[in-house]
């Protein structure tokens, strides 16, 4: 019974889903992948978007903050040369001081 159930329960979730027209579905929009480069980083790290992007902030495995740059463009070469080698946590911070992403680098 409960697998005659479940074969119901997903054929009925299947025909919902694949049922709308592409008009129904083109509502929802698929997250934009930000990312920070190079990986691993040797003196300076940029972001591959600025669309609402607006500080990095840069931490330690530990959670210290090292580094922050604020006015954020795309592109533009922000320095970490400074950083001795390792791992470390940035931040991707937009305009409304929301974090968008965090990813790990690492420095050689």
């Amino acid at each position: 019974m409960k697998q005659t159930l479940l074969v119901i329960f997903l054929a009925f979730s299947s025909f919902a889903l694949f049922g709308q027209s592409n008009s129904e579905l083109s509502g929802v929009t698929p997250p934009v992948k930000i990312s920070v480069y190079p990986n691993p980083a040797t003196n300076y790290i940029s972001i591959n978007k600025d669309e609402n992007i607006r500080d990095i902030a840069i931490f330690n495995l530990v959670g210290k903050k090292l580094k922050t740059f604020q006015e954020v463009e795309k592109d533009e070469h922000y320095d970490v040369s400074d950083l001795p080698n390792g791992m470390y946590l940035v931040q991707v911070i937009d305009d409304n001081k929301k974090i968008v992403t965090t990813q790990r680098i690492s420095k050689r």
